[in-house]
């Protein structure tokens, strides 16, 4: 954890019921989140993907924050509009990284729901799971949640997490 936390390049955390896995045809996942955190965590998704020939699955989760519509009301609400928002977002911040590796096959994906959760589906099908990490201190993470470090413990899959450069 300790390394996971503090490292300033990327750090494989290899979680395996069935012991090493060679690269296959399962996607990678790569967390996006539409600020400075993600920008590493989609350098490397795409330049891992390139080198095992591996699709990409870009993750970009939201949740609604207001009172407005929390809750109850929620249900009642056609986020239609907001996600096609956010995929926008989420495929100009990788827009660069798609013309560098052109061959990359990219599934872009904007799901409702808490990003550990989501991530944490999005693992079972996949060959390696990469994100970025704040690199909130413990104390901070106890309290505020994080989503890397949850990764690292429930995973069903390798996870890679990235820190800003």
């Amino acid at each position: 954890m300790y390394v996971a936390n503090h490292a300033v390049c990327p750090v494989v955390s290899w979680r395996s019921e069935n012991g090493f896995q060679p690269p296959d045809g399962r996607p990678i996942v790569v967390g996006v989140d539409g600020t400075e955190l993600s920008s590493s965590a989609i350098a490397e998704s795409y330049i891992l993907a390139a080198a095992l020939e591996a699709p990409l699955v870009a993750v970009h989760t939201w949740v609604e924050q207001s009172t407005i519509t929390y809750g109850e009301d929620s249900r009642f609400t056609d986020w239609t509009d907001f996600a096609t928002f956010e995929r926008a977002g989420m495929v100009e911040s990788m827009s660069g990284w798609a013309s560098r590796f052109p061959d990359v096959q990219v599934e872009h994906r904007v799901e409702r729901g808490k990003p550990d959760i989501v991530l944490l589906q999005h693992s079972a099908d996949a060959q390696l799971l990469v994100v970025g990490s704040h690199g909130r201190s413990a104390k901070s993470s106890a309290i505020l949640g994080s989503t890397s470090q949850g990764l690292i413990h429930h995973s069903y899959c390798p996870v890679a997490i990235c820190r800003t450069r």
